[in-house]
Order: structure tokens, then sequence, then C-alpha cells
């Protein structure tokens, strides 16, 4: 039972041109109908046609980031607070200086008609705003990200001390919840920064 035969190979060479050698493969069209609905939740607006595009990029990259740090040891990067802090600070700057750049800028410093006290006033609680955006994101992942991989693991050990033997579905229930949080988690946070883009 050990051996691997000529039919075996053949068959599986077989149904893997299926998934990812042809045009249409069943691959490349999950991928396609993958992207097509993200373009669908991100939608751009006229004014920024671009936020739609780097919203797609920050999803990917993050869900990326959490199944292959997941996967090959076991903890995602989301969950330590250097990389989700770097990450989220240059998003937001990305966002920040969008919005430098438009010319909303200048009238959102300083509306008509404000007095010199109350614009100063206004100035400095939009700069404390605008400086605590990449903090408040940090901590949303990264808490989000641990919390979730703590309490599906509390759940699956749990289940496993009272269960006996019969763990592996629970195991697999496991890997489930905590892809749904990676999953969850990674559009909160770009469609944060579609939302900052697009203010």
């Amino acid at each position: 039972m050990n051996q691997v035969y000529f039919l075996d190979i053949f068959m599986f060479v077989f149904v893997l041109q299926f998934l990812f050698y042809f045009k249409e493969s069943m691959l490349n069209t999950l991928v396609k109908k993958f992207l097509n609905s993200l373009v669908g939740v991100f939608s751009y607006t006229n004014t920024l046609p671009l936020s739609s595009v780097i919203s797609i990029f920050t999803f990917i990259v993050l869900l990326t980031c959490c199944f292959g740090g997941y996967f090959t040891y076991s903890f995602c990067p989301c969950g330590m607070v250097e990389f989700t802090f770097v990450y989220a600070a240059v998003a937001w700057l990305s966002t920040l200086l969008t919005f430098i750049s438009s010319e909303k800028f200048s009238v959102y410093m300083s509306k008509p008609g404000d007095t010199y006290l109350k614009t100063l006033s206004m100035l400095l609680i939009e700069i404390v705003s605008e400086f605590s955006r990449p903090l408040a994101l940090t901590v949303r992942l990264t808490v989000n990200i641990t919390v979730g991989h703590l309490v599906s693991m509390m759940l699956y050990q749990g289940l496993e001390l009272s269960m006996g033997d019969q763990y592996i579905w629970l195991s697999i229930l496991a890997i489930m919840m905590e892809c749904f949080v990676f999953f969850i988690q990674s559009y909160i946070f770009s469609r944060l920064i579609f939302l900052y883009l697009n203010e």
C-alpha cells in the first residue's frame, strides 16, 4: 500500500492541469471572481479613483501575511505590534499625503468666517485626531488578531479535553475560526483605510 503507481501520478497531474495550467482554470476563475467582488466592495469615487486599488492591495497583503504566518509558524505577524504599527503608519501616511495634496486641505484647515482662536483650537484638535489614527489602527488590528487567536485556541483546548480522542474535527474547526478572524480583521483594516482616503 505504500507504493506509488503510475496511474496515481497521472491522475494527480491530470487534475492539476485543470486547476492551474489552462487559461480558464478553476484557480484562475476563482481569483478573478474574488478580485471582482473586492472591487465591488471597495468601490471608488470619482474624486479619488485609486482608493479602491490601495484598499484592495492592503487587504490582499494583510490576508497573505496572516495566512502565510499562521500556516508556516502558527503565529500571525499581524499579532505583533511592530509589524502592525509600521504597516498602519505607512497606510495612514498614504492617506494623509493624498489628503494634503488635495485642494480641500486649505479649506479644511481654515473655514471662512471663523475667528483665529477657533481656527487654532480646531487645528490642534484635527492634528491630534489625524495623528491618533495609526495608533488606533495598530491597536485595533493587533488586539483583535491576538484575542481571536487566544479565544479559538482556548475553545479548541477545552473541547479537546472534554471530548478526548475525537478532536481532529475540532482542530479543523479551530483553523477555520482563525481564518475567519484573519479575513474579517483584514477587511476591517482595509475598509478603514478606504474610508480615510475618501473623507
